[in-house]
């Protein structure tokens, strides 16, 4: 029998927003060996708790035990908070509108994330929230609001009304003659190189891409899954389809559609392919 409850992941959290509240009222000289100590601790944990990930890491019980560890709120947020878990630009905007979807629907419309260019999210409002009433302008508003309060280096927030945002490109359109390079295309591997159906992880600097040759064009994802952000190659193919070897999310590989929650998808980037060679624009 427990001696002393836990506290909830809620009340810790609270605990800690009121301590480095405190800490702000102390000196400077006391403040800053405060802090000074709040990094020190936080390194220390960060050290163990990668150590301990890759000791999981090592074996399939191992693996199967950290994924259902961070499906714990607390785990999630810890490793989080120190790196262990990383979320794109598009997953955060993504969570975000999610928040909003129920007030929209809640007023007969909804809103739809078409793409993350740099600082720029583009997004289409259907039903109720598009048009130019007052209504539909207050719900734009709202969407832009909420986006950038949440995420502060998004500092554009455009409607793409009648824009459709493009998956891919297939590999036998030329149309883009010139240097691809200047133009922000990235060289991939070869054509030749890739299997009917098989995904191939390609990385570009602080880029990680899944590639994917399916019924004669080359498709090109971003290598994490939008639920947790953990990366998707290893994961099992079927047919199009590919199973997150994290939490067994399933996703179309021919279009990045989400089968296991359709709200959400892959973010896909353009490609096209000269003379066999991929080309990926990851700008």
């Amino acid at each position: 029998m427990k001696v002393q409850q836990e506290e909830d992941f809620q009340a810790l959290a609270e605990r800690v927003d009121r301590v480095l509240a405190s800490i702000k009222g102390l000196p400077e000289d006391a403040r800053m060996k405060a802090m000074e100590l709040k990094k020190a601790i936080e390194a220390f944990h960060e050290h163990a708790l990668r150590k301990l990930v890759r000791m999981f890491r090592e074996t399939d019980a191992g693996k199967e035990l950290l994924l259902k560890a961070v499906e714990d709120p607390s785990i999630y947020a810890m490793f989080l908070m120190h790196g262990i878990i990383k979320q794109d630009l598009f997953t955060r905007v993504a969570a975000v509108l999610e928040e909003v979807r129920p007030y929209m629907r809640s007023h007969g419309g909804d809103v739809e994330l078409v793409k993350v260019e740099e600082k720029t999210v583009y997004v289409r409002l259907q039903g109720a929230c598009s048009g130019c009433s007052l209504s539909a302008v207050t719900l734009k508003n709202g969407v832009e609001e909420a986006i950038k309060a949440r995420i502060p280096e998004i500092e554009n927030v455009v409607m793409a009304e009648d824009e459709v945002a493009s998956g891919y490109l297939p590999f036998h359109v030329m149309d883009d003659t010139g240097h691809l390079e200047q133009n922000g295309w990235v060289q991939g591997p070869s054509v030749s190189e890739l299997e009917e159906g098989r995904p191939v992880r390609f990385s570009h600097k602080e880029h990680e891409v899944l590639l994917v040759r399916m019924d004669g064009k080359v498709m090109a994802f971003r290598n994490q899954c939008p639920h947790m952000g953990m990366p998707l190659d290893g994961g099992l193919v079927d047919g199009s389809i590919i199973a997150c070897p994290w939490h067994g999310f399933r996703f179309d590989l021919s279009t990045g559609e989400c089968i296991t929650a359709p709200h959400v998808q892959l973010e896909p980037f353009p490609v096209r392919v000269e003379d066999q060679r991929i080309w990926i624009r990851l700008g």
